[in-house]
């Protein structure tokens, strides 16, 4: 049984596990915009880079960040400097 533990503007983010998280886009039908992410913090964290518009510097959260975000959204993020 999953329960929201976190909104922020256009994400919620889903406790699934013992220590295991979801981000979902809300107001999407598709189950396809999401990422699953192993702690509340990181998924916070990932959540306010894409809100800045920054791209994470990590591979694992690139992914989980295209995979969150339409294609043109993605392909305006700024990277980190």
């Amino acid at each position: 049984m999953s329960r929201v533990v976190f909104y922020h503007r256009r994400f919620k983010v889903l406790k699934i596990g013992e220590s295991s998280f979801v981000i979902v886009r809300k107001y999407t039908r598709s189950y396809s915009e999401h990422s699953h992410l192993s702690s509340l913090q990181g998924a916070i964290q990932l959540i306010r880079l894409l809100d800045q518009g920054l791209m994470p510097s990590s591979e694992y959260l690139k992914e989980s960040a295209r995979r969150l975000l339409k294609e043109k959204e993605f392909n305006r993020l700024r990277k980190l400097s």
